[in-house]
Parts: C-alpha cells; sequence; structure tokens
C-alpha cells in the first residue's frame, strides 16, 4: 500500500499502479496472472497496461507461442519523471507567454453542505495576524453548522490567540446563546458590537488576512472563500463602516428591544 500511494503521488493513478507492481513481483507473465495478482477487471488491466507502455513502464515479450506482460525496470520511473521535467522546461516560456501576465487572479474555494461550511471556521483558524473580523447573524449561523459546533470554534479560536471583531445581526440575536453577554467577551478574545434593528444580513462575512468568507443561510447551504488582496480591502472598508454604526450590548437596550410601542 505504501508503494502504491508513492507511484500515485508521482503521477500513476490507483489502478496503473496495481497493475505495475504486481508486474514487478510476478516477473513476465501472462494476463490471466496480472488480472489476478492486482485484483483488477480483465478489461481494465488491459487499458492500464496500455497506458503503462505509453509511459515506458511495460512491453510485451513472448514465448513460444505465448505472449507475456514485462514491467520495465524501476529506473524507468526516474528517467520518465526526468523526461517530464525537461518537456516542461521548454514548454514553461510558452505557458508564460499565454498566461494573463500582469493579472492576478483571486483564488475561489467553494464548500457545500455543514461539514463544508464548517471548514470554513478552521480556516479562518490559519490566519497569521491574529484578527479577524466577522459578520455573525447568530440565528442563521446556528442553523447551519451548529450551537455546539460554534461554540466549540470560539474557545479554539480563544486558544490560539486569535482576537475577533464581531458584528451581530441584531435582528437574528439568539436570547439563549452561551456567549451572548458582555462578560463573555474578554474571555474569548472578542470585541462585539450589534447592528440598528433594521438591518437584515442572513449571510455570514469573514474577513481575515487576504480573504473573504461568505456563509450562506441554511436554505441555501454553501459557502465561498475568495483569496484576494483588493476584495479584502474593499469588504474591510464596508466591514468598518457597519461597524461604526452598531453598538456595544450594553447601549442596545434589549430588554425593551421587541417591545412594541
Amino acid at each position: 500500500m505504501r508503494l502504491e500511494n508513492e507511484l500515485k503521488q508521482i503521477g500513476l493513478n490507483e489502478k496503473e499502479a496495481k497493475v505495475y507492481l504486481a508486474a514487478l513481483e510476478l516477473g513476465p507473465t501472462n494476463i490471466q496472472n496480472l488480472t489476478k495478482k492486482s485484483n483488477i477487471k480483465r478489461s481494465t488491466v488491459y487499458e492500464m497496461i496500455k497506458n503503462l507502455k505509453e509511459l515506458g513502464l511495460m512491453s510485451e515479450t513472448t514465448k513460444g507461442k505465448r505472449k507475456l506482460i514485462v514491467a520495465s525496470e524501476p529506473e524507468n520511473l526516474k528517467r520518465s519523471l526526468k523526461e517530464k521535467e525537461r518537456l516542461l522546461t521548454e514548454i514553461m516560456p510558452e505557458l508564460k507567454s499565454i498566461s494573463n501576465v500582469g493579472f492576478v487572479k483571486p483564488k475561489i474555494t467553494f464548500y457545500e453542505g455543514k461539514e463544508g461550511l464548517r471548514e470554513i471556521y478552521w480556516d479562518a483558524l490559519n490566519i497569521k495576524n491574529k484578527m479577524a473580523y466577522w459578520v455573525s447573524p447568530i440565528k442563521s449561523v446556528m442553523e447551519t453548522v451548529g450551537e455546539d459546533f460554534l461554540n466549540k470554534y470560539i474557545e479554539a479560536k480563544a486558544k490560539k490567540g486569535i482576537w475577533i471583531k464581531s458584528i451581530h445581526i441584531t435582528s437574528e440575536k439568539v436570547e439563549a446563546y452561551k456567549y451572548l453577554s458582555s462578560e463573555t467577551y474578554e474571555k474569548t478574545l472578542r470585541k462585539v458590537r450589534f447592528t440598528p434593528k433594521e438591518i437584515d444580513i442572513k449571510n455570514t462575512i469573514a474577513i481575515y488576512d487576504n480573504k473573504v468568507a461568505v456563509i450562506s443561510s441554511r436554505k441555501e447551504g454553501f459557502g465561498f472563500v475568495v483569496e484576494s488582496e483588493d476584495y479584502a480591502r474593499s469588504m474591510k472598508a464596508f466591514y468598518d463602516l457597519l461597524w461604526s454604526i452598531s453598538k456595544p450590548y450594553e447601549e442596545m437596550g434589549f430588554d425593551n428591544f421587541d417591545k412594541k410601542p
């Protein structure tokens, strides 16, 4: 299994690696033995032999009237890799000439489902500057990744010494949320403000290093991370504006907030 994994890392697919290793162990052999040894169906073994021949890793010979399959010496792997490196070196100037030189393309990674969205939170723990900026509609967050996970994330973040400024969407406030009150902020390395009640944002937004993450509501169930210095700077300007019109917990008057006049 270890050799199989190593061969996969240098360019063979799983079935090619199995067939090549089987042929190495068997020595000159027929298709029946190779099929049995590799535990791959006969039609697929024929296809893998063809691929390996093209890579210079397998050949055929005859013994009497019998056709035998022969694995090439392992040194051929090294020669094959060197040949690929040589070809890549040759075409590199042409590849660079047709690329969009002068434009830095942002990297965008998409995520789906609860586990996928949780991956975004873990990614936000790998920041360098130890400060992240979140827009947090807590009710939506709990519906998408779960309250227990959110608590675990906040505690893991604090252990790593990462501070966050978090803007809670007041219309999405959850009264029973464990880390709602200001008494918990210092312990969990958070600075928190609440938006004016008329602001309704369902998507969670995180800005950290040169990345911006957006997590949808449970209804849509997707998220993405954009890795772009310019986009992160622009979203930070939006964040600072939202922060400036939001207020600390103590100034919100939540006791009377939901009461109608």
